[in-house]
């Protein structure tokens, strides 16, 4: 079985919170229902790389990261309550 590299982890997680961004700024072409999904894209790799880099040389790294990733969920599920409440 292949081993997960950090850098493989990183980049998923930039990947996904650059996308959440996106949505989150109101960017042309976002819908709410790509606001969910890339809320659970970034969770999930932030899941994923405090699962697998708890410790070790890039225990540090991989906190500070998931650190600086979660308040982008946040952000982007405050922007969807925003989206639902004009909905109504």
């Amino acid at each position: 079985m292949k081993k997960t590299s950090f850098e493989d982890v990183k980049l998923a997680l930039e990947e996904a919170c650059e996308f959440l961004r996106s949505f989150t700024l109101g960017r042309h072409g976002f819908t709410p229902q790509d606001g969910v999904a890339g809320i659970q894209r970034v969770t999930d790799q932030c899941n994923q790389m405090e699962k697998l880099f708890s410790d070790g040389a890039n225990a540090s790294k991989s906190k500070t990261i998931v650190a600086s990733a979660r308040p982008r969920v946040a952000a982007a599920k405050a922007r969807l309550a925003l989206l639902r409440r004009d909905s109504e």
